[in-house]
């Protein structure tokens, strides 16, 4: 698909109401990235996506309930490991 997303923020969805409407042929789920440090996740995420942002997410830190094509949540330990499965959203 030629379509990209503009970058986060703002969030932007268009019609799209799941993640696999929002893949535009790049990766949407990163399960393997589960203990892995922020800064590999984040590389590989932007690599494998260039059209999303990450957005990191610290302890104590919460991300919106908005529905974004254009972004990632990164929610990490207080060691920087990322402690669930990022994807886009």
């Amino acid at each position: 698909m030629s379509a990209t997303w503009p970058p986060y923020p703002p969030c932007v969805s268009g019609s799209c109401e799941d993640i696999i409407c929002c893949a535009h042929g790049h990766k949407v789920r990163w399960p393997e990235l589960l203990g892995k440090s922020e800064q590999e996740a984040t590389s590989t995420i932007q690599r494998e996506n260039p059209e999303v942002t990450v957005e990191v997410l610290t302890p104590g830190r919460v991300g919106l309930n908005d529905f974004c094509c254009n972004r990632v949540y990164l929610p990490v330990d207080a060691n920087n490991n990322v402690i669930n499965i990022p994807s886009v959203g």
